[in-house]
């Protein structure tokens, strides 16, 4: 049996392959480098030379974030806990006071052809006006509201009347917001 025989490549293929070698190995020349810690900066770095996938999992944490550099765009829909979560700031003078126990309170008058027609609602006892208004109930477009207005305090009034010709039945309901003022 004879054997393999091996001949010298010609030079024209030395010359291919150790271009071949250069080409494939020039990238991974910058990997053996040692460059020294801290040596590569934002003055070094190219504008978005950082993406996203090269960054390792969990290396942006909520301590390397500048307060205020992020915007709600910057977040999915539902990524965030609701509610307050994390440091909170100091605490600032306490604000005015409010309003607590809101409700809304009306009377209706009576339901006929007299006019004018008023109407007023009181608040419960303890709560303030904060609010109120009137409408008139039937006799559109005949019937009016005049007047609808605070009172003091605690009443709110209105007043409707026939604007055009006789209307057989209609009526103004008055309403209050009401709340105790803290």
């Amino acid at each position: 049996m004879r054997g393999i025989s091996l001949r010298r490549p010609s030079p024209a293929m030395v010359v291919a392959c150790v271009a071949l070698a250069v080409v494939l190995g020039g990238t991974s020349y910058a990997a053996v480098l040692q460059v020294p810690r801290s040596s590569v900066g934002t003055v070094q770095l190219k504008t978005g030379a950082v993406t996203t996938k090269k960054l390792a999992a969990n290396a942006v944490t909520s301590a390397k974030v500048r307060n205020g550099s992020l915007l709600k765009a910057d977040f999915r829909p539902g990524q965030l806990p609701a509610g307050p979560t994390g440091p909170q700031g100091p605490a600032g003078a306490p604000g005015s006071p409010g309003l607590s126990a809101v409700e809304r309170v009306e009377t209706t008058s009576a339901n006929n052809s007299t006019t004018p027609k008023s109407a007023q609602i009181a608040c419960p006892a303890g709560k303030r006006l904060i609010g109120g208004g009137a409408r008139v109930n039937g006799g559109n477009p005949k019937v009016a509201l005049s007047a609808s207005f605070p009172d003091n305090d605690n009443i709110y009034r209105a007043t409707a009347a026939e604007s055009d010709g006789f209307v057989a039945a209609w009526s103004v309901t008055v309403y209050a917001i009401c709340a105790i003022a803290n």
